[in-house]
Order: structure tokens, then sequence, then C-alpha cells
């Protein structure tokens, strides 16, 4: 096959592989539905009566929670999980148009910082980092032509 890119790659997979949504495994529930809902403005679509579980939305974005344990539970006690605290394996990133008025609410809702906002001025962007209730790295950027780009303030 001559095209490069991903159609040629998804032509010999003989599976489709299409994203679906981001699923946070999460150790203190509760803390963690109302960090996404009442302060990043996520919308619950749906939450079951059964787990400790929510689907969370952001546009054509989708975000599920579900309690560490419940998870564990249902692969049984013979998988192997490792659930490290602040691993930060990975960032949830959100777009915001003022990364420095989006870092100074996050601190005035007492959610813990990590990074205040720094201009990478090669990409054109404005990024800060804070946690969520359970260690996760949350990334805001503000995208821009090359925001900052004179200094790193």
């Amino acid at each position: 096959m001559i095209n490069i890119g991903a159609r040629a790659i998804r032509d010999q997979q003989p599976v489709n592989f299409e994203f679906s949504y981001t699923r946070l495994l999460v150790e203190n529930y509760a803390a963690c539905r109302e960090f996404y809902t009442s302060v990043l403005g996520l919308e619950v679509t749906f939450t079951s009566e059964i787990d400790d579980y929510s689907e969370l939305t952001s546009d054509d974005i989708k975000l599920t929670l579900l309690s560490r344990d419940q998870f564990s539970g249902h692969f049984g006690s013979g998988t192997d999980f490792a659930f490290d605290h602040k691993s930060d394996s990975i960032a949830l990133s959100f777009c915001v148009s003022n990364v420095d008025e989006a870092y100074q609410y996050l601190k005035t809702k007492g959610v813990e910082t990590v990074s205040p906002p720094w201009n990478f001025a090669d990409w054109g962007v404005k990024s800060a980092l804070v946690r969520d209730p359970d260690g996760n790295l949350i990334e805001l950027t503000q995208m821009g032509d090359m925001v900052g780009a004179d200094s790193n303030g």
C-alpha cells in the first residue's frame, strides 16, 4: 500500500479500534465526581445505581469515573493492578481561554497546584498543572499564536 497515515494503518489491521472515552479509576469517587462536575463543569450524563460509576461529558469528549475497588472486583483478585498515587503516567488536558485566570480560580477552590502557568513559546501555548482529588495530573492549556512568547510569566 502506498498511502501513509492513519487510513493505511487501519486497512492493515484485522480489527478496527475506535477510541471511545477515558476512564479514571479513582480511590475517592465522591470527591473526584464533585471536582469534575462542580469545579471543572463537566456534565453528568449517566450515574450507576449499583456501582460508584459516572459518565461525564464536555462537548464530544467523555470521561468516566469508576471506583478502583469496584474495578478490581470486576476482574478478580488474580489480576495485578498498580494504583500508584500521583504516578503522573497520564495527564488530562483541558483547554481554557485564559490559563492564568483558570489557575487562580482552581487555587481558590483548594485544588492542589503542581506548576504555575508557563509559556511554551515554541508551541504557542501556555500551560499550568494541577491535581484532581485523587492526585491525577490535570493540564490547563491556553492555545494561541505564540501566547506569551516574549516572557515566561
